[in-house]
């Protein structure tokens, strides 16, 4: 072997270190700057009183941390200066067990009251969970997570936050009754095991992040009481009460006993396994010793060392060194590198595990990188190794692994750096045969005689078949380099070489004819040349053995031999009972590979049949898949590859083989003929036997979703989502996150429409009200949920999304009118539409909701203002007001049930006649709805007309329009923004309600309102109406002019909404030449001072205001003064009318209304102009100036216009209006003079 004559070429001689303990002390009184003890430490603790109760080490391997049950105090030591870190930091309470953080920034400590507390090393802050964990924490382990186990037999997962901040409950899983004795993650943080010391529990397996549990373990016929993973997390320890520790394998499912049972009551409390998955260290609390044992031969019978009297014990990240405390408040730290070999801590490169000498030992980040395929990475380690002094004995090794590293990677010269015995074929490689044929000759001494001279033939075979190929040589020329060899797998590999180029060249006869002399390699593969092969050649011998057959059976299949490779496999089977398993394997590992061909090539039907053949040579899961490099190799030279179909196996042939994998390839063959009840059955034996992956829960989705059973197909994508966290395909990643954005987009969605859906809605199909929630859960178990989102992750469409989840939640809404005892919220919640009593409301609301279930849209949702508003709260009581406008809006469709009464009753039976058509509450029921449906008392549709939306029967809409003046195209599209203020305020007008606050809480949307309903006077709900209208809309002449009586409200607001059942007066054109010549002559009558004075005033009007129940009304003013003001001759208080005299400017007479304060003569009246926006639009033409402007608008105002008259309040500087059942139209006296013409604000109450 190279590396046995390297080691005999130095001349090294192992020297071993002695093993006795010298005391040393943690204490802070050590020496600065004193390493921590070659071998061993062990004196009193400074300050340290009562029993340590736990150890751990921090990341670094430099700090250790112990927790002290008597004391109430956590400690930290630094083994560099043997003395305390800093000072000790109170926990307030006897900590349990502790644990470090990955980065070795934080510690956690699990309390005797529950609590699971977060340490900061560096300023020794302490940060507690919010909640406890049951009543004691018996168990914690960290990792990107924290888990705790506790005293009442649950497992708890904690996201840890950023320093500072307190953890956050995750997951809890319930593993038993009983106390958890150990919690374990595995060493990618994705899984926690979990035992209890109870005689009938197993150790379970959970997923961390959903808690879920992924296998159970019955380890022994004992309790267990600590578990440990293997650095790979393949291998699970558990150790029992009996003083045995168990290996569950997680990929083969195999349990085997790893340290022998012990007399005693001898539990193992504390397990850990070297990062070299060499040794195995365990602590006994009863006992207290700490054992350590080779685990490398199993089951082990005796340990390699023994430590006593030790009460608590911890191992460095490194493993080297293990700490270890006793009843006398003793820490004791020993090196183990110094009295265990130092080969325990490597990989060792041997055929099998044994105690003899290996080839070659690799330290374990060499030995990942180098698995993983990371030559460059390899090699830097491995130089820092060499240049590591603390490791004399095996630089050897690390220069020996390098040069063969670098050799792979073309770095001949390098490698003529490292070692004499690769000497030869780095010269090889850099063209100079000679000399390493010399090179070669010089070493060929000793044991590794032989192995060189094999390395030599196939390194020369090598270079001498890509000469003659260069050169064009003639096939024929080829076998003469093949000369006979002893070595069989010499011979087979430079047959394979000169069979792989006749194949490359579609020559199969001659590559068949040189395969089958290739010699069987069965009893090579366990010789120790089988190991180190890899680190040279990149191949082993169990390689070559599975290239041979392999090579064969492509060149069988290639030529469209199918029956003699099915032969092929059948005979070779046949010989199986006295081959090994092994050989068993390496044929249904060909097998599959064949069938990875059929697939690449589409030939499904064939490929059925190989991975059945596999499956049946290999039932139970290899462990190792020898052929996965030349697969790849195999799959990357493939010319007629299904993508999808290479991608999946590609990735496949990375991970563990077996049942699992081959019924996983095989259901996607058999999808992908249509097999679909097949292809699941495979499907769900995968996941039964492999539960841990995701390759058996994508074919199960795939197969349930084409057979549409979508319920159970969504349920696997999620079982999916969660095992493939750590996947790498892509085509797994695209679905994992089509199905979460599919998840999200549907609740964001059903979110958008829970804003505008009514609160309570019927469901028709059962008659009970259902709120948002329970609406919600019901789509969630609706197989149209399930269907919506398996097909939406196998290709995401958001559109299609937003429609179904619409569709779902349509609703339809009820318009009717009120007639006495409806049934309520209370009566419908305590029995179902369905089930009320037959009253005819009862009947009136069943029927309804019966029509909505046999409409063929197949709506699921009604609703109706009797029983859908739970009135009783108040909050939801006013924001269904405030938001049955558009509830109506957005409705799918709204049934207008017509009363049977008509207005008058001897009328025609029209829908302008209809008692329907004069409510209040009816208007926004008429205009919101964009799909309207009428019936009369009876049900029938009205005029018998069966258009599924009335909006689009041009009959009935022309009937309504009519009805109430309004254009059609409006009514039928109808929106707040499509009418004027005055338009809506007449529409409203003419409606009446049971509650006169209805009046204006019905036209909350039909406004845009942002009304608040409350109990409050019906006046003072309209008034807040019009004011939020009037401060909105800044539209004096829509609100203020109207013919009524004043509200208390305000005076310049009407005191019912009829008040607005006349128009506007508007004030006819003046004709431009008129116009022109009345600017004419004001310009020679008014001075041009006084008209500019005027207009500035004009100008400077602040908008119209509206708060607090006062209104800021900008005008122009016309004083009546008071000696001119009278009663009329032979008035009563009850027929008042003024006789009112503007000085020179205005005059006439005015009847108040008769409820209007009588006016004393002596009384401030004033006549206003408050409609300033329709001046400023008739005099803004930009070709004028201020003058002119104003001399326009005073030619206006000698126009007939409606005015306001206002009376001073003698208390404060406010009026109020003189409200009368007639329109004051003022017309002005030609203007002489501006004296008693102003414009200004008035304050209005």
């Amino acid at each position: 072997m190279v590396v046995w004559y390297l080691y005999r070429l130095f001349k090294f001689k192992t020297r071993r270190r002695p093993e006795e303990l010298r005391q040393c002390t943690l204490n802070k009184g050590a020496v600065p700057g004193d390493r921590a003890p070659a071998h061993g430490a062990e004196k009193p603790s400074d300050g340290v009183r009562g029993q340590i109760s736990s150890l751990v080490f921090l990341a670094d391997g430099k700090h250790l941390v112990c927790a002290c049950k008597a004391e109430k105090t956590i400690r930290m030591w630094n083994m560099e200066d043997h003395g305390e870190r800093e000072p000790l930091m109170n926990t307030g309470v006897a900590v349990n067990v502790i644990a470090s953080s990955k980065d070795g920034k934080s510690i956690v400590t699990g309390d005797m009251d529950g609590k699971v507390v977060i340490w900061d090393t560096s300023l020794q802050q302490r940060c507690e969970a919010a909640e406890r964990h049951g009543r004691m924490i018996t168990a914690l382990d960290v990792s990107s997570y924290i888990a705790s186990g506790s005293d009442d037999g649950t497992v708890r997962v904690w996201k840890m936050g950023e320093l500072g901040f307190p953890p956050s409950p995750g997951p809890l899983m319930r593993h038993s009754s009983v106390r958890v004795s150990s919690v374990k993650f595995s060493p990618a943080g994705s899984h926690i095991a979990s035992a209890c010391a109870h005689w009938d529990c197993s150790v379970k397996v959970w997923h961390t992040r959903t808690g879920n549990q992924i296998t159970s373990v019955r380890v022994d016929s004992s309790p267990t009481h600590s578990l440990a993973w293997s650095s790979d997390g393949r291998r699970l320890f558990a150790g029992c009460s009996n003083g045995s520790v168990s290996c569950f394998d997680t990929f083969t499912r195999k349990l085997s006993k790893v340290v022998e049972p012990r007399p005693g009551d001898d539990f193992i409390s504390s397990l850990r396994v070297s990062d070299s998955d060499q040794l195995l260290i365990s602590f006994s609390a009863p006992g207290r010793t700490v054992d350590i044992w080779d685990i490398r031969d199993t089951p082990a019978c005796q340990p390699l060392r023994s430590y006593r009297r030790c009460v608590s014990a911890s191992i460095s990240p490194d493993d080297h060194y293990l700490a270890s405390s006793g009843d006398d408040a003793k820490i004791s730290i020993r090196n183990l590198s110094g009295v265990i070999e130092a080969s325990y801590f490597l990989h060792r490169l041997a055929p099998f595990p044994s105690h003899s000498e290996p080839f070659t030992y690799i330290s374990p980040t060499a030995h990942q990188a180098c698995q993983l395929g990371e030559l460059e990475q390899v090699e830097r380690l491995l130089s820092s190794e060499i240049e590591d002094k603390r490791y004399p004995t095996f630089t050897r090794y690390a220069l020996a692994n390098r040069a063969l590293v670098r050799i792979r990677r073309g770095n001949s010269s390098g490698a003529l750096d490292d070692v004499g015995e690769i000497m030869a074929r780095a010269l090889m490689e850099l063209g100079q045969r000679m000399e390493a044929i010399d090179t070669f000759g010089s070493v060929h001494h000793g044991d590794a005689k032989d192995f060189v001279e094999y390395v030599q033939s196939i390194t020369l075979f090598d270079v001498e078949l890509r000469d003659k190929l260069n050169c064009g040589t003639k096939f024929a020329e080829f076998s003469q380099l093949a000369d006979v060899c002893s070595c069989p797998w010499v011979k087979a590999r430079k047959l394979l070489l000169l069979a792989e180029h006749y194949l490359q060249r579609k020559k199969y006869d001659e590559g068949l004819r040189l395969l089958v002399a290739a010699p069987d390699l069965g009893q090579c593969l366990r010789v120790p040349e089988a190991k180190i092969l890899p680190l040279i050649f990149g191949w082993d011998i169990y390689d070559l053995q599975s290239m041979v057959q392999q090579r064969m059976c492509q060149a069988l299949f290639t030529s469209g031999r199918t029956q003699e490779v099915t032969d092929l496999i059948q005979v070779n089977d046949n010989c199986l009972d006295e081959e090994s398993e092994a050989r068993k394997a390496d044929l249904g590992w060909l097998a599959e590979k064949l069938g990875d061909a059929a697939m690449r090539h589409n030939h499904y039907d064939d490929a059925i049949t190989w991975y059945t053949l596999s499956s049946n040579l290999c039932p139970e899961s290899r462990v190792d898949d020898r052929g996965s490099g030349f697969a790849n190799q195999c799959l990357l030279a493939s010319d007629a590859a299904d993508a999808v179909v290479m991608e999946d196996f590609a990735l496949m042939a990375c991970c563990p083989p077996g049942s699992a994998r081959l019924l996983v390839k095989r259901s996607k063959a058999k999808a992908l003929k249509g097999f679909w009840d097949e292809a699941l059955k495979d499907a769900d034996q995968a996941i039964d036997t492999d539960n841990l992956r995701w390759w058996g829960y994508e074919r199960r989705y795939a197969a349930l979703h084409a057979l549409q059973r979508y319920r159970e197909a969504t349920e696997t994508l999620g079982e999916m989502d969660t095992k493939a966290e750590e996947s790498t395909s892509p085509s797994i990643g695209q679905l994992r996150t089509k199905y979460r954005m599919t998840a999200k987009m549907i609740d964001d969605r059903i979110d958008a429409i829970r804003k505008i859906s009514p609160f309570v809605l019927i469901d028709v199909r059962t008659g009970h009200l259902c709120d948002v929630a329970e609406r919600i859960r019901l789509f969630k178990a609706d197989a149209i949920f399930y269907e919506l989102v398996s097909t939406m992750s196998m290709e995401l469409d958001s559109n299609h999304i937003g429609q179904v989840v619409a569709r779902y939640f349509r609703y339809v809404m009820f318009s009717h009118t009120w007639e006495g005892d409806e049934p309520t919220f209370q009566d419908i919640s305590s029995k179902p539409v369905y089930e009320s009593d037959p009253h005819l409301l009862r009947y009136k609301l069943r029927r309804f909701c019966e029509r909505v279930q046999e409409d063929p849209e197949g709506y699921l949702w009604a609703w109706s203002d009797t029983c859908c508003i739970e009135k009783a709260k108040a909050d939801i009581f006013n924001e269904s007001i405030r938001s049955m406008y558009n509830w109506y809006k957005d409705s799918a469709l709204t049934i207008v049930l017509l009363a049977g009464e008509f207005i008058p009753p001897t009328a025609p039976p029209t829908l302008k006649n209809n008692k329907w058509m004069t409510r209040a509450w009816t208007l926004q029921e008429l205009l919101a709805p964009k799909s309207i449906r009428f019936y009369d008392r009876d049900w029938n549709l009205y005029l018998g007309d069966s258009l599924p939306n009335h909006k689009q029967s041009s009959r009935i809409m022309q009937e309504l329009a009519d009805a109430i003046d309004i254009a059609q195209d409006t009514l039928v599209d109808f929106s707040p923004e499509s009418l004027g203020i005055r338009a809506k305020l007449r529409l409203a007008s003419t409606r009446q309600a049971t509650k006169k606050v209805d009046i204006a809480y019905a036209l909350i949307g039909v406004f845009s309102s942002d009304l608040i309903p409350e109990f409050r006077d019906p006046e003072d709900a309209l008034g807040l109406l019009l004011e939020g209208i009037l401060h909105r809309e800044l539209d004096a002449k829509a609100v203020l002019d109207w013919v009524g009586k004043s509200s208390q409200f305000n005076s310049c607001l009407p005191a019912q909404i009829s008040a607005y059942q006349g128009s506007p007066h508007t004030p006819p054109p003046i004709p431009e030449n008129e116009m022109e010549a009345r600017v004419v002559e004001l310009r020679v009558t008014l001075p041009q001072c006084d008209v500019t004075t005027f207009f500035k005033e004009f100008s400077n009007l602040s908008s119209i205001r509206f708060i607090y129940r006062r209104l800021s009304l900008p005008c122009i003013t016309f004083p009546v003064s008071t000696d001119t003001v009278r009663y009329a001759e032979g008035s009563s208080v009850s027929d008042q009318r003024i006789i009112y005299q503007g000085q020179a400017v205005v005059s006439g007479q005015l009847k108040p209304n008769a409820s209007c304060t009588t006016l004393m003569a002596q009384d401030e009246l004033v006549l206003v102009y408050p409609w300033i926006p329709d001046l400023l639009a008739q005099i803004n033409r930009p070709e004028w100036d201020d003058y002119t402007r104003a001399l326009r608008l005073l030619v206006h105002l000698e126009q007939p216009f409606r005015a306001l008259l206002l009376v001073k309040q003698p208390a404060a500087s406010t009026y109020k209006r003189v409200a009368a059942d007639q329109e004051l139209l003022v017309s002005l006296r030609k203007v002489v003079s501006l004296k008693d013409i102003s414009a200004k604000v008035l304050e209005i109450r």
